[in-house]
């Protein structure tokens, strides 16, 4: 477990290009030692990959991850689930489904599971899984998702029980119950949440834009910058947007809401095209974009060259890393010129939460930085730095079934650098009550239509 340690260690070292943006040589030192001293006895399986977790938490990037294979990978995927889906609201744990036999009301605030304070709860879980930067609104978000549920990871990280003892506030006569409750097997959680909360008709579009002349406004929604895959033609999403702004135009629409809330990301340069309609003068999105080193770097640390050379034009660096290139690639480096004909100059607000994530908090991010958008809703999961998601290697242990996902590129793009240190924050900070959600109701939405365009 130890010999592991180090080579991940060693790995995010001399591979990851990311792994001193959040910290310090010295720092991310002491911060191995400490764990490499807990993992100075035997210890389960188990255990090791949540010191693992930490180790890749550490180093505050959405795009770098540590996962199980073999057999102990069998054992924490088939581990038994808390039987509720949460929702998180400043440090504190609601239930949004009770997928329990228990009578468990919707909308109940958990205050404790075994002893163990809800705040503390998220602390420990914060050690283990975070956002990109040091903002955790994303993770809090994630954890009532289906990506990283609440209910899967909170026996990851803290053990799993057959059964759990249940603190929580009744959402409707308001008092304290404790309760023992059951865990259940994976299959049982989706059976029964597929009876009693049938799934709605998902809208697994990529864009969508509707207009509504009579209340001047329009609405574009984008879940995604990525529409068929990254081999998709280049023209989808300019496409789209000429045929959203010819509209615009038309009827003379002087109100614009994008909706980036939940955009798990894709290309960066399909948030750059988008950005052609608001700027006055041209700019390129990315400084420059990066990696540790070129194929017989990457040949000598892991006996393959990766193929890096070839495929973005690599230039070595006086700060002895290799600079990407190709722009027709990597698009991020080319630069965007003003759209004259259908230009956008009215309002424009920015929808966003903890699910906007990767080339969606980029888009976010530019669109605060390069227009006079205001932003609206709650913190996001990226953010404009660090890693990017187009180049991955893993790293696997040779005496553990535990393994490191990481980046080969960082990207760098031209906002303010204290801006993109963190996520980024929305100008209007809101967020749907537990009422809200439980019926389906989107206020931020509603709040943005009926109050904030009028201002």
């Amino acid at each position: 477990m130890q010999a592991d340690l180090e080579k991940f260690k060693m790995a995010l070292i001399n591979i990851h290009p990311g792994t001193y943006t959040h910290q310090k040589p010295e720092e991310f030192e002491r911060f191995v030692d400490k764990l490499l001293s807990e993992v100075s006895k035997p210890m389960a399986a188990t255990k090791f990959y949540t010191i693992v977790l930490k180790l890749i938490a550490g180093i505050h990037d959405g795009h770098t991850q540590a996962y199980a294979f073999g057999e102990l990978g069998k054992l924490i995927y088939h581990q038994k689930r808390l039987p509720f889906q949460v929702s998180i609201h400043s440090e504190r744990i609601f239930i949004i489904k009770n997928l329990s036999t228990k009578e468990l009301p919707e909308g109940s605030e958990i205050l404790s599971i075994d002893n163990k304070l809800s705040n503390e709860i998220l602390i420990e879980m914060r050690q283990h899984y975070t956002s990109d930067g040091k903002s955790f609104n994303g993770m809090y978000h994630w954890l009532g998702g289906p990506y990283r549920p609440f209910n899967r990871l909170y026996p990851e990280i803290f053990g799993e029980q057959p059964t759990y003892s249940l603190v929580y506030r009744d959402y409707k006569t308001k008092d304290i119950v404790t309760m023992k409750i059951d865990a259940i097997p994976k299959a049982s959680y989706e059976k029964r949440d597929a009876v009693k909360y049938p799934p709605e008709k998902i809208n697994e579009k990529a864009f969508n834009f509707t207009t509504h002349e009579k209340e001047g406004y329009a609405y574009m929604q984008i879940n995604r910058f990525v529409k068929e895959g990254f081999n998709e033609p280049e023209n989808i999403y300019p496409d789209f947007y000429k045929q959203c702004f010819e509209k615009i135009a038309s009827q003379n629409i002087q109100n614009l809401i994008i909706d980036l809330r939940d955009n798990g990301g894709g290309k960066a340069s399909n948030a750059a095209y988008l950005m052609q309609y608001f700027i006055q003068k041209p700019f390129i999105p990315a400084k420059e974009i990066t990696t540790l080193g070129d194929d017989s770097y990457f040949l000598e640390l892991t006996g393959d060259t990766l193929s890096l050379d070839e495929a973005f034009d690599l230039v070595s660096t006086n700060q002895k890393t290799f600079k990407v290139t190709k722009t027709e690639v990597l698009r991020d480096l080319m630069t965007y010129t003003p759209i004259t004909e259908h230009a956008y100059s009215g309002k424009l607000i920015v929808l966003i939460n903890g699910g906007t994530t990767s080339a969606g908090a980029i888009a976010a991010g530019l669109l605060k930085e390069y227009t006079n958008a205001v932003l609206v809703g709650e913190e996001t999961f990226g953010y404009a730095g660090i890693s990017n998601g187009i180049r991955h290697i893993s790293i696997r242990g040779d005496s553990t079934e535990v393994a490191i996902h990481l980046p080969l590129l960082h990207t760098e793009y031209n906002i303010n650098p204290e801006v993109k240190r963190r996520s980024v924050v929305p100008d209007f900070q809101l967020s749907n009550s537990m009422q809200n959600i439980l019926s389906n109701k989107d206020y931020i939405l509603e709040y943005t239509i009926e109050e904030l365009l009028r201002q």
